[in-house]
């Protein structure tokens, strides 16, 4: 047991000075970005100053910014074809997919296992192959201080008005009005925040 304790401190030290190396060498100062392990970074990201990104996290893309105090957890995939704004202090937890045009308000809670998609295929010639015809983007708008639970799908062309919270499993096709609690595929209001 406690080979295991010291085995666990050496890596999370040896992690550490990796991470103060790494966040150095890309933006001139070792505290700006905490790494994890095995975090892949591509195209030209803009990141605030003491965010986190956990192991196995890849974010690529022409215009994403991360904000000051974003916690990204682990196994998350951000890509920004178009833009990818996450406000600050904003949480993305674990296995979390957000692809595309999408802006994410400040200090929101995303659960596990969401995906939020700001785009859309193209699929009305049905003479032509689905993956041939394109795809289109409206854009997903999330405001500030929402809460979306685990396993939430949220869909092309959605605004999610402030202080909003979306229940576990739910697919969002349709915007949410402020303070509105809504579940269920597709989902429906359900509550309000008082």
């Amino acid at each position: 047991m406690i080979m295991i304790k010291v085995e666990n401190k050496i890596k999370q030290f040896v992690s550490t000075i990796f991470s103060y190396f790494r966040s150095l060498y890309l933006f001139g100062d070792a505290k700006k970005v905490t790494f994890g392990r095995f975090v892949s970074l591509s195209g030209p990201v803009r990141i605030g100053n003491n965010v986190v990104i956990q192991n196995n996290s890849k974010i690529r893309g022409n215009k994403v910014q991360i904000g000051d105090g974003v916690y990204i957890h682990e196994n998350v995939f951000i890509r920004g074809r178009d833009a990818v704004i996450i406000g600050e202090g904003s949480t993305i937890n674990r296995n979390t997919c957000i692809l595309d045009k999408v802006v994410i308000g400040k200090y929101c809670s995303i659960a596990p296992n969401c995906v939020i998609v700001g785009s859309n295929h193209n699929f009305s010639d049905k003479s032509a192959l689905i993956k041939r015809q394109g795809s289109s983007s409206k854009g997903i708008v999330i405001e500030d201080d929402v809460w979306i639970a685990a396993n939430v799908t949220v869909l092309d062309g959605v605004r999610v008005g402030r202080g909003a919270v979306i229940a576990a499993g739910a697919v969002v096709n349709s915007s949410v009005e402020p303070f509105k609690v809504v579940g269920g595929i597709p989902a429906k209001v359900i509550g309000e925040r008082k």
